[in-house]
């Protein structure tokens, strides 16, 4: 039969079990602003009995553990889905700067610079021999050679400026790395001594989650040691204690610089899929170069065609002998290098409105300003315009599509992020609620712990007589 000592006992257990429970309920509340907080759980179960003369009495309570509310797969699917939110918004912010650029439709724009220089021919196939005219065509065609320059440079500087945001990015991602690193050791050392450490374990499913808008990743969880091994684009990046930086390479392709990520221990390069880092590289080895290569492509044929048509004519200075003119309007031969020739440039009287040399003479600069609406692109299915609109078009279409990905992407990460949260989070009136039921067990297992000590009290007084 078991005895008032063991009644004392079961009630000491509860006590400090609910005690327990009420520092739980404090560390949650304490612990409601801090960001990668979970909230934490007393899990108890009954002590084990006793059997006497085939009779079963209970002993008490005991703290089994103290539980985080996690979901590994509510994780990983958030961590997924943030991969995808780094990307596109690299991508968008990217897009965003570029509309910027292109201004377009604009009247300080590309395309309206190629307008007013071929309106400008056309003014002087009208007055092929007014000076001011020809100057007008000299500056409207320099205008739009260095709107050409421009644009070319800019998308440039932006491709450049990826390499730096790349290089912040792998500093970044291989802090953090060792920091899971170190908290792996942290919780395994922790853990080893029968200890919880949850909000070490806090820590580091936050850097995992900062992490994964970098890089695409996973990690996976070892049950023994409670240490997480980390990998990036299916290779292995944290093991335990032990880390891989990812290294940023510069390295040089044909004129041009550009930083790649590379695993330092096969010396292979990363084959990215997600993150901020993908969403780079994408930015500076897809879409600007595509740009640049469009407008390339159109400044080349606009240096071709003009000059063709240009050296067939003849300038203020008269009849020259065959051929009849040896004279470029533009130099260079695409986007960047585009610019009036040196004759032009110093003297618009050489510009070959005429096509005999007499004076009045139009044709040339007639020949010239119907490039305009020639098919000279795209084996001759675009003229000038077109073939710019149809550049503008689908990247105003691969914005719209960048754009709309990343809202749809925003609203899947909040909706999870807002799910994860309400499993993980803490929630000041379930706290309050859990804080007065531990009071009241408190209460009354001291209450137990006082009846128990009283009824000895009795018992020993009873002992004297």
């Amino acid at each position: 039969m078991p005895t008032l000592s063991n009644a004392l006992s079961i009630a000491l257990s509860g006590l400090r079990a609910n005690q327990q429970g009420l520092n739980i309920a404090g560390h949650n509340i304490a612990n409601v602003n801090t960001e990668g907080f979970t909230r934490q759980k007393l899990i108890l179960e009954s002590s084990r009995p006793v059997v006497i003369n085939n009779a079963v009495f209970g002993t008490g309570v005991n703290v089994t553990q103290v539980a985080r509310f996690r979901d590994s797969f509510l994780d990983r699917q958030f961590r997924d889905e943030n991969q995808l939110l780094g990307n596109y918004n690299k991508q968008s912010d990217a897009v965003d700067l570029i509309e910027g650029i292109l201004n377009e439709p604009g009247e300080s724009g590309l395309q309206n610079s190629i307008k007013n220089f071929f309106n400008s021919l056309q003014d002087l196939a009208t007055n092929p021999e007014s000076s001011s005219v020809r100057t007008t065509v000299r500056e409207q065609g320099r205008a739009m050679a260095s709107m050409f320059n421009q644009v070319w440079r800019q998308l440039d500087k932006i491709r450049d400026n990826k390499n730096f945001e790349i290089l912040d990015d792998v500093n970044k991602a291989n802090e953090i790395l060792d920091q899971i690193a170190t908290l792996n050791v942290q919780i395994s050392s922790t853990e080893a001594l029968g200890r919880q450490a949850n909000d070490l374990r806090d820590n580091r499913d936050r850097l995992l989650d900062d992490l994964s808008k970098i890089v695409d990743m996973s990690a996976t969880e070892d049950p023994h040691s409670g240490s997480v091994t980390v990998s990036i684009s299916g290779q292995s990046f944290v093991v335990l204690n032990s880390v891989i930086h990812l290294e940023a390479v510069s390295e040089n392709l044909g004129t041009r610089e550009v930083v790649n990520v590379f695993n330092p221990v096969n010396d292979e390069l990363i084959d990215l899929r997600g993150g901020e880092l993908h969403g780079l590289l994408e930015v500076r080895d897809r879409l600007i170069p595509g740009l640049q290569s469009e407008l390339d492509t159109l400044a080349g044929t606009i240096i071709n065609e003009v000059n063709s048509v240009h050296r067939e004519g003849y300038g203020l200075q008269g009849v020259r002998t065959a051929p009849p003119s040896d004279i470029d309007f533009f130099d260079g031969d695409n986007a960047n290098t585009i610019q009036l020739s040196d004759e032009i440039s110093n003297d618009p009287g050489n510009i070959a409105a005429s096509r005999t040399g007499a004076p009045g003479d139009n044709a040339n600069a007639l020949a010239m300003a119907q490039l305009r609406d020639k098919g000279v692109l795209n084996n001759g299915r675009f003229t000038f315009e077109d073939f710019y609109t149809g550049v503008i078009s689908t990247f105003g279409l691969e914005t719209t599509t960048i754009q709309e990905r990343l809202k749809n992407q925003e609203i899947l990460v909040e909706h999870l992020g807002n799910f994860r949260e309400s499993l993980v989070g803490v929630n000041l009136d379930e706290e309050l609620v859990q804080l007065i039921r531990y009071q009241k067990a408190f209460g009354a297992n001291a209450r137990v712990i006082s009846t128990t000590a009283d009824l000895m009290d009795i018992v020993t007084q009873l002992g004297k007589y």
